[in-house]
């Protein structure tokens, strides 16, 4: 039985094994957690901010942990993968003050200094962190103390920012599905299985969460804080090891443009959170303050349903990854700008839709108001 079990863990079918462990999980927890929350009354609310109607459980960031971490460790070899005691201790922390947060609330400094916590576990006992920038802004070997600065920045940057575009059904969920599809493809075709194991278990827990997101059933759930910042710190150490991996010559499958590449896979998230800061500076108003200037909320101000909108912007995420890998040989700076620029088309095409609508509606309501003699 152990020489069974040993040759199964050096399988490929221990990722299909961790995939469908994973959806189980996540699918029969979360009627049981749904249930659990209506009986304490841990809803959200709808306010000026939310774009869903009526009471919704948030606590189904505790479905996507339990889908995600307990395969992963069942599943995983700890001797071929020395990181992820400490990538796993991470994201209990990130848990644990988003569960905080979404059942009591947790002040923005206390969520950070938790997120610094996590960080700090898995940049300095873990040693996972930017080494190289693979000539962006002409940058390419990083001193230690510079590393460590640029991947604190990072992993901070992309947690936050797959909570802030957490904003309608589907949206921060399926967006973490196609970074984990494409991070875990180019993972499994290095042999990182270990990485690869972790990618397919975030995508099958994902994939039970949308089952109840997306549909007004009896156990509709939200992920709140607890998924949102569980989903960026696990895709921050994905994009961070798919960076260090393509740093050598010799190696298999290598990505000349790694940063951009790893960029484009978050396009979406981190487009848009870049995007809304510089909008809400340039209107002197705080970059922290919440509003609906997201793109979501422009594509859902053109009438678009929450999943039109979640498969919308997943399909130019996917467009976007496409076109940045056959771009790669350009280098990095030149796949960036180009990202830059694609990102600022799209995103300027919603915004000169509404602002037709508007003139066009003002033009109709003064032909057809009341004439001044």
């Amino acid at each position: 039985m152990r020489a069974f079990i040993v040759e199964f863990l050096n399988s490929d079918w221990r990722l299909l094994i961790t995939f469908i462990a994973s959806l189980l999980i996540a699918w029969y927890s979360i009627p049981v957690i749904v249930n659990a929350a209506r009986s304490k009354n841990l809803f959200s609310e709808p306010n000026h901010r939310t774009s869903h109607k009526g009471s919704v459980p948030t606590l189904g960031g505790i479905a996507i942990f339990a889908g995600f971490a307990i395969p992963v460790m069942l599943f995983s070899h700890t001797d071929d993968f020395l990181v992820r005691p400490y990538l796993m201790a991470g994201a209990m922390i990130i848990f644990f003050i988003g569960l905080k947060d979404d059942i009591l609330t947790l002040s923005p400094w206390k969520k950070l200094i938790g997120q610094l916590s996590a960080a700090l576990i898995i940049i300095l006992l873990a040693d996972l962190r930017f080494t190289n920038m693979h000539g962006f802004l002409g940058f390419f070997e990083l001193p230690y103390f510079i590393s460590v600065l640029i991947t604190f920045f990072a992993i901070i940057v992309i947690i936050n920012a797959f909570n802030l575009i957490d904003g309608i059904d589907g949206l921060a969920a399926g967006l973490a599905i196609v970074a984990s599809v494409f991070f875990g493809l180019w993972f499994y075709e290095v042999g990182q299985m270990e990485l690869a194991l972790m990618a397919c278990s975030l995508v099958g827990t994902l994939i039970a969460f949308l089952r109840f997101n997306f549909y007004y059933t009896q156990y509709k759930i939200f992920m709140g804080d607890t998924g949102s910042l569980l989903l960026g710190y696990i895709v921050a150490t994905f994009a961070i090891q798919f960076n260090e991996l393509n740093i050598t010559d010799n190696a298999t499958f290598l990505i000349d443009a790694a940063p951009a590449v790893s960029f484009s896979i978050l396009f979406v998230v981190l487009f848009d959170t870049m995007r809304v800061f510089f909008f809400r500076l340039y209107r002197n108003c705080s970059p922290f303050k919440p509003d609906r200037s997201h793109i979501h909320h422009k594509l859902l101000a053109l009438g678009f349903s929450h999943s039109r909108t979640t498969f919308t912007l997943m399909t130019v995420n996917i467009f976007v990854v496409e076109f940045a890998w056959y771009f790669q040989y350009l280098g990095t700076m030149k796949v960036m700008a180009m990202l830059m620029v694609i990102g600022s088309v799209l995103t300027a095409i919603p915004y000169i839709i509404l602002a037709r609508r508007k003139r066009r509606l003002q033009t109709e309501t003064g032909k057809s108001g009341p004439v001044n003699n």
